[in-house]
């Protein structure tokens, strides 16, 4: 039994704790054989803001499956980056559409970014960037990095849903394109570019055939539009009570993230585990 959840808006909100009720769950999940990952878009750095040293987890995925860590020797098992030249091609056209962007560095140091010139405007742009100032480094067009985890386009206007669609269009055959919410006001669109191979179900699944289960031994729980990919992939899927309209239509929902939703999930996992 492969157990993989989101982090952010799945077992936390954005100025919230994991709960003792999760982290013990946790723990009754491994007791029982589980393997258990947390698959977040947050960095390392960003992950153990919230995560502790010995909280009851066997893998860490993060940035999106950039990395993929083993949570108790440390040890970074598996890593994805863009390479120089896809850096520069995608800087070179999201500067031409004239969008708001960050590069982040290759894992473990994602957490570090470059940004695009700030523009009035994009407020939620600026507040990622002051968010993460002591992170945050001007774009330099002539000393681009060599290799990247990710872009992150932000939009906040109110077409981010055609923007979101121009720029898979035009992307998606050589990159991973990912629609996500932003965590800081939970309404702008965050559109993240990544290596084809990058991707949570595609970490996932490294875990899957590295402990030998078959598909139907996973099960993962989300909550936004870039759970997608990871839940599409899971056996045994199931989303928060507060997930995106798309997912709720999508997969069964339980209880609201802020109601202890893994414990929910984990209740019925194991139900149908027995049967």
């Amino acid at each position: 039994m492969l157990i993989v959840s989101d982090l952010d808006g799945t077992l936390i909100g954005r100025n919230s704790h994991l709960s003792s009720t999760t982290r013990e769950s946790f723990q009754k999940a491994r007791r029982a054989g589980a393997i258990c990952a947390i698959a977040t878009g947050r960095s390392l750095r960003g992950a153990e803001e919230v995560l502790d040293s010995a909280f009851p987890l066997d893998y860490l995925i993060f940035s999106s499956g950039a990395g993929v860590l083993d949570w108790k020797s440390k040890t970074l098992l598996h890593k994805t980056a863009l390479d120089s030249g896809q850096v520069r091609g995608l800087h070179d056209y999201l500067s031409s559409q004239g969008l708001d962007y960050t590069i982040q560095l290759e894992t473990p140091d994602s957490h570090l970014f470059l940004h695009s010139p700030l523009k009035s405007g994009n407020l939620s742009f600026a507040d990622r960037i002051n968010h993460h100032k002591s992170y945050a480094l001007p774009l330099n067009e002539a000393q681009l990095p060599l290799r990247a985890s990710e872009f992150i386009v932000v939009d906040s206007n109110q077409h981010s849903s055609q923007v979101f669609e121009k720029i898979h269009s035009a992307l998606s055959r050589d990159f991973n394109v990912v629609r996500a919410t932003s965590p800081f006001d939970g309404a702008s669109v965050w559109i993240e570019i990544f290596h084809l191979e990058t991707s949570k179900a595609l970490a996932s699944d490294f875990l899957r055939r590295l402990h030998q289960k078959e598909i139907h031994e996973t099960y993962a729980l989300g909550n936004d539009y870039n759970d997608l990919q990871l839940l599409s992939w899971a056996g045994n899927s199931l989303v928060v009570g507060d997930a995106v309209p798309l997912l709720i239509e999508k997969y069964h929902a339980v209880k609201n993230h802020s109601q202890d939703a893994f414990v929910d999930a984990l209740e019925i996992w194991m139900k149908k585990r027995k049967k």
